[in-house]
């Protein structure tokens, strides 16, 4: 958040392990933080911008849950989770976030 007013504007940043892509581009290097990767970077497949969409849901989760979809201490389990967990919304927390929000967050790509 840029300050602390009720309607702050939020800024996205440290994008160090990131690339950019040209048009049609794909990649196959792992990039990313583990917590937010696609499960497509994880399984080492062929990759476009479009798994930004995922991390982007991500992060709209961890706002709005103040959790991580996929967490653990360990590292082998969060990629297991990322690639064959659904996102859940299990946590009494989800009782007051809106039915829009969830389906937001549930997308895996945005059209």
């Amino acid at each position: 958040m840029v300050d602390q007013s009720f309607d702050a504007p939020v800024k996205l940043v440290d994008f160090g392990l990131s690339k950019t892509f040209g048009p049609g581009e794909t990649c196959n290097e792992p990039f990313g933080t583990l917590c937010y990767v696609a499960p497509e970077i994880l399984l080492q497949k062929p990759y476009n911008k479009s798994v930004d969409c995922w991390s982007f849901g991500i992060i709209i989760y961890l706002m709005l849950s103040r959790h991580l979809p996929f967490d653990s201490n360990d590292d082998k389990e969060i990629g297991r989770k990322t690639i064959y967990q659904q996102i859940a919304f299990t946590h009494p927390i989800w009782d007051n976030v809106s039915d829009e929000a969830k389906d937001l967050v549930s997308s895996k790509y945005f059209d």
